[in-house]
Order: C-alpha cells, then sequence, then structure tokens
C-alpha cells in the first residue's frame, strides 16, 4: 500500500474520508466520534493532518469547537480535550491562544495551560517558583475581551495544578502573582477544578479520606471560597451520590461548613451543577434551590446557577427566562444579572442593550437590566466569587 493510500485508510478508520472544507470536515468528525473515546476527535484531527494543509486543520478545530458549543448544553469536557490537542499541534503557547474560545466555557484554555505546564520543558525543573506566568495571557490587549482574559488566567490554574502535582497549596500560592483581584480568583478557581476533575478522572487528588473538607478548610482565607464552590461536586462524587437522589444531603454538608461565612459559595456550587436542569426544566432548577435547611443561602444557590447558564450559553434566552419563572423576591436581583452579563460581556450599545433587556417578559423589570451598573458589585459583574 502506498503511503497516500496508508493516510486515507487511517483517515477512513474514523469515517473522515474526502475534506472538501473544514466545516465539512468537522462535521464528519464529530458525526463519527459519537460513540467513541474522549480521545476520537485528538486522533481525527491528527489524521487529517497527514492529507490537508496546517490551514485547514486549524480551522477544522474551530468548527468543532463551534459544533460541539451548539449541539450540547456542556462540552467541557470536550474542550479540555481538544485544547491539550491544539498546544501539542502548534507547540507554541501563544498561537494555540490565538485559537483559543469562549466557547465549551472556556475549556479550550483549560486543556493548553495542561499540555503547556505538563512539557517536558518544565516537568523536571526544579524550582519552579522561576517559571513565569502572569505574562502568558494576553491581558489588556486591544480586541481581547475581558471574558477572553479570564478563562485565559483561570486555564493558567489548571496548569498550575498540573505543574505542581496536585498540591493545591503550592500551585494556588502562585495566583498570588497576578495583580487584579478578579484574576487570583480565576487563578485559583483553576486550581481547585483542576483537582476536582483529576479526582472524577483517576480518584487521586489533593483531598484527605478522613477530611470531607480539605483541601478548602486548610487553604488560605482569601482563596477557601473558591474551593467551597467546587466542594458539593467533589462531595457528592466522593460518596457516590447523585443530585437527583442526595440533593438534601449536599445542601446538609454545606451548611456544616466553618466558618459559616464560606457557607454561601458551596450554595453557589449546588446552583452551578443545577445548571443544566434549567434548558429542560427551568421550573425545577429553581425549586431545587429552596431545599437547602438555610434560607439565608436559597439565592446563593439561584445565583450560582444564573452566572453558570449565562457563562455557559453565552447569550441571554435561558437567563432570562429563569428570572421570569424565579420568585418574586429574586426577580429584581436576577433581572440585574443578566444586565450586568450584556454590558460586561457583549459590549452593547445603547439601542443593544435596550433590546437585549426588552427580552424579558416581566415589564417591570426590564428597567432593572437596563440599570444594572457592573462597577457597584465585586462579585457578579466578575462572576467570580472573591
Amino acid at each position: 500500500m502506498s503511503m497516500q493510500n496508508q493516510q486515507n485508510a487511517t483517515v477512513e478508520e474514523h469515517d473522515v474520508s474526502v475534506y472538501h472544507s473544514s466545516k465539512s470536515s468537522a462535521e464528519q468528525i464529530m458525526a463519527s466520534c459519537q460513540d467513541d473515546d474522549e480521545h476520537c476527535t485528538m486522533m481525527a484531527l491528527d489524521d487529517l493532518n497527514k492529507t490537508v494543509s496546517r490551514q485547514l486543520v486549524l480551522g477544522t478545530f474551530m468548527d468543532l469547537v463551534q459544533l460541539y458549543d451548539e449541539n450540547y448544553y456542556s462540552c467541557h469536557h470536550e474542550g479540555h480535550h481538544l485544547g491539550m490537542w491544539l498546544y501539542d499541534y502548534t507547540r507554541n503557547l501563544k498561537e494555540a491562544l490565538n485559537y483559543a474560545t469562549v466557547l465549551c466555557g472556556g475549556s479550550v484554555y483549560h486543556g493548553i495551560f495542561q499540555s503547556y505546564f505538563g512539557g517536558e520543558q518544565f516537568v523536571h525543573k526544579v524550582d519552579k517558583s522561576q517559571i513565569m506566568i502572569t505574562h502568558l495571557c494576553p491581558v489588556g490587549q486591544e480586541n481581547v475581551t475581558w471574558l477572553h482574559e479570564r478563562d485565559c488566567i483561570h486555564g493558567i490554574g489548571h496548569g498550575l495544578a498540573k505543574l505542581y502535582n496536585y498540591n493545591t497549596t503550592a500551585a494556588v500560592d502562585r495566583c498570588d502573582e497576578f495583580i487584579p483581584l478578579w484574576a487570583q480568583s480565576a487563578c485559583s478557581r483553576g486550581v481547585f477544578m483542576e483537582n476536582t476533575e483529576y479526582f472524577f478522572e483517576t480518584g487521586k487528588g489533593d483531598f484527605d479520606k478522613n477530611n470531607i473538607y480539605s483541601p478548602c478548610d486548610r487553604t488560605t482565607e482569601k482563596f477557601a471560597p473558591q474551593c467551597y464552590y467546587y466542594y458539593p461536586q467533589y462531595n457528592l462524587e466522593r460518596n457516590n451520590l447523585t443530585l437527583g437522589y442526595n440533593l438534601t444531603d449536599a445542601f446538609a454538608q454545606c451548611d456544616n461548613i466553618s466558618p459559616d461565612k464560606f457557607v454561601k459559595y458551596c450554595y453557589q456550587g449546588i446552583g452551578r451543577m443545577l445548571a443544566p436542569f434549567a434548558y429542560t426544566n427551568t421550573d425545577l432548577s429553581i425549586a431545587a434551590c429552596y431545599l437547602g435547611n438555610q434560607s439565608t443561602y436559597h439565592d446563593d444557590c439561584l445565583v450560582g446557577t444564573l452566572k453558570t447558564i449565562l457563562k455557559t450559553d453565552a447569550k441571554i434566552d435561558v437567563g432570562v427566562k429563569f428570572c421570569s419563572l424565579s420568585k418574586l423576591d429574586f426577580k429584581a436581583t436576577c433581572y440585574e444579572m443578566v444586565g450586568m452579563w450584556i454590558k460586561t460581556f457583549l459590549y452593547p450599545n445603547q439601542q443593544e442593550l435596550l433590546s437585549e433587556c426588552a427580552k424579558a417578559p416581566d415589564v417591570d423589570y426590564v428597567i432593572n437590566c437596563i440599570n444594572a451598573n457592573p462597577e457597584t458589585r465585586i462579585d457578579v459583574p466578575m462572576f467570580e466569587p472573591v
């Protein structure tokens, strides 16, 4: 068999034959990998690289991420692997970041930095503190939105967890090197999120089987909120529980957190986990937040759901529906958050702002959306529990 025929045969193993455009290539890869393992898309892109130009391969990568984002509520896992592939393919951090996207929850950034910090240039480096991190993301540059900046720095947190072999204390200490508070928060969230995901995949990570609140109860107070935000997900997995059957148990574990000033972040974390239900049964996702024993934190759960909806979807339609079905005592806050999202991330002109806010079926609350002021709140506009 000739070399060209060998390449074609390899490509056809993934049901990907002749490619004429990046979009058709992406569609064929996605169709062939629906029931395959998590490495299928990466292998298919590698196979594609044997027969077409670099430009078409990278275009196919971009279209694949777009397709995953359009067709699945959560494509975070797929985005991670595609980001890892992207850095391994380009072998250049700057180039890889140029192709990164906030789609799939910004997870492409996470994968890029996992591969970057896991590279040979760092693995055997004894003094990891000498590895510079604050210059890696394009912060403050023209045509780079805040959401890209945030997801990029969050991705550095994922990479730091891997760099320090999942020692969250050592990894999160590096987040202090960023100057803006939101950047420190985004970085530390990446560390704790990666630690949790590593536990899901391997059963390992920076946890203590004799202390259910570890590492959150021993991390620095500044970053404890970010840790407790992911705690409910770890707690359910650790105890082989599910959100559908053990939601009250999850809330009860939040209630026992000490000091109690961190309880609200745990409730927000449960809200984050409830976000998928908002797409299929919005009323149920709202009602679930009221199952927590401490009514003081019910709104925090709702905030966690709404933040996740907005960040995941990058549009306001589901968020607006969520607000319209919420109880009266949360509606004003809800629509204000939607307005903050529009102003902070969609960068609308006045007419576009009015048009977006007018989607609210609660006419009396349109003004809350229009007048939302991102400068008056710290945690909501930055969508980080700082």
